[in-house]
């Protein structure tokens, strides 16, 4: 009865420019081991493609003080796309002097209730967390977030998979920009007149076009400078390699790939390392290498001295 009549007394309204600011300090201030700009928050919030105002929702307590933030929205899965959709958990952040009150479970049973009333209810559906590429910061819940893992749990999220993430010192990292050639192949930055042999990655694995892939080299051109280098055959000037970063947020590095018959040639291996010296002219300190599976985390030690920094967990359960 006191949590009802406590959540009775709270003002709900969607996310929009006059209360960005305020919801991102409250962001900033409950969350741990989490720090973003307000232009990377605005980024993923009001001026992403997949921003849904009825989706998101801002608690206000009696004295118009911003206590609560969740946030869903609705992507496609890589199959079944007529059947099924996804909804991702982006934000769920509660001030942490009104946690424990019911306020975290009743803006996610309403979310819940207003996607499901939805024209993006499908068949098959499933809920996860944070995974929301293109535009995403993280590829899964960090464990470390021990209050948000049993809030998940209590909501019915199971946790299936085990994700890392790879940090580069910047500051350790050469200044000395690399080598704009490499047998045969030159290394440069993307140019408008790329977009339309780039971005359908054709030279990839059919897996890899139909990811979320494109999409995120596809918003690289949207940043300033443009944030992908690409390896180029010297004879036709034809793509055969990419490496992205700053998608997401400054100093992210990723989607990169080689076309399979150029592997070995140390392609990646450059386009990584000009991706990293790019970074280090912003002046960032870190670059965070995202989404790494094991059996390619060694390629990154071995070509910049890049360490385990993060673990995350994905959390799902079915609609």
């Amino acid at each position: 009865m006191t949590s009802n009549l406590r959540i009775k007394s709270l003002r709900f309204e969607v996310l929009n420019e006059n209360n960005l600011n305020n919801v991102h300090s409250m962001c900033q201030n409950n969350v741990s081991f989490v720090s973003h700009s307000l232009k990377t928050f605005e980024n993923a919030t009001l001026k992403s493609n997949y921003f849904i105002p009825e989706f998101s929702m801002v608690a206000l307590n009696d004295n118009d003080d911003i206590i609560a933030f969740f946030m869903v929205v609705i992507k496609k899965p890589y199959v079944f796309q007529k059947l099924r959709n996804i909804a991702t958990l982006k934000f769920f952040v509660v001030n942490k002097k009104w946690r424990l009150k019911g306020i975290g479970t009743y803006l996610y049973n309403e979310l819940l209730t207003r996607v499901k009333n939805s024209n993006y209810k499908r068949y098959l559906m499933k809920f996860d967390v944070m995974v929301s590429a293109p535009d995403y910061w993280y590829p899964g819940l960090d464990p470390r977030q021990t209050e948000a893992f049993f809030f998940l749990k209590k909501q019915g999220f199971k946790k299936k998979h085990e994700r890392i993430n790879l940090c580069v010192n910047l500051e350790h990292f050469t200044s000395v920009k690399p080598p704009s050639e490499l047998k045969g192949y030159k290394i440069s930055r993307i140019v408008d007149e790329d977009k339309k042999e780039l971005i359908p990655l054709s030279f990839m694995p059919a897996m890899y076009q139909k990811s979320f892939w494109p999409k995120e080299v596809a918003s690289s051109f949207q940043n300033e400078p443009n944030s992908t280098f690409i390896a180029q055959d010297v004879t036709n000037d034809k793509i055969l390699g990419f490496a992205t970063h700053s998608v997401g947020f400054p100093g992210a590095f990723g989607p990169t790939g080689v076309n399979k018959k150029m592997r070995g040639l140390g392609l990646g291996s450059l386009l990584l390392k000009w991706c990293l010296w790019d970074l280090k002219q912003m002046g960032l300190k870190q670059c965070i290498i995202r989404y790494v599976r094991e059996d390619t985390a060694y390629f990154y030690l071995k070509s910049v001295g890049a360490r385990i920094c993060e673990i995350f967990w994905t959390m799902e359960r079915r609609i």
